[in-house]
C-alpha cells in the first residue's frame, strides 16, 4: 500500500479499492506504520528502497 502511495497518483480509497475493497483507513494507517518503520529500520528502508528501484526499472529480480 505504500508503495502504491508513493509511486501513484491514486487516492487512499483508490488504493483500498485495488487491495480488494478495504476501507480507506486501513490504507491510511498502512502507509503511515510504514513511514515510522522506514526511519526506525535501516532495513525495512532498504527493502523499499530497492522494490521501488526494481518497479522502476521493470526488473522483478
Amino acid at each position: 500500500m505504500y508503495v502504491f502511495r508513493e509511486m501513484t497518483d491514486y487516492s487512499y480509497p483508490r488504493i483500498a479499492e485495488e487491495f480488494g475493497g478495504r476501507d480507506h483507513t486501513t490504507v491510511i494507517h498502512a502507509v503511515e506504520k510504514i513511514k515510522g518503520l522506514l526511519t526506525e529500520r535501516h532495513t525495512v528502508f532498504d527493502q523499499v528502497n530497492e522494490l521501488m528501484g526494481r518497479i522502476r526499472l521493470g526488473t522483478g529480480g
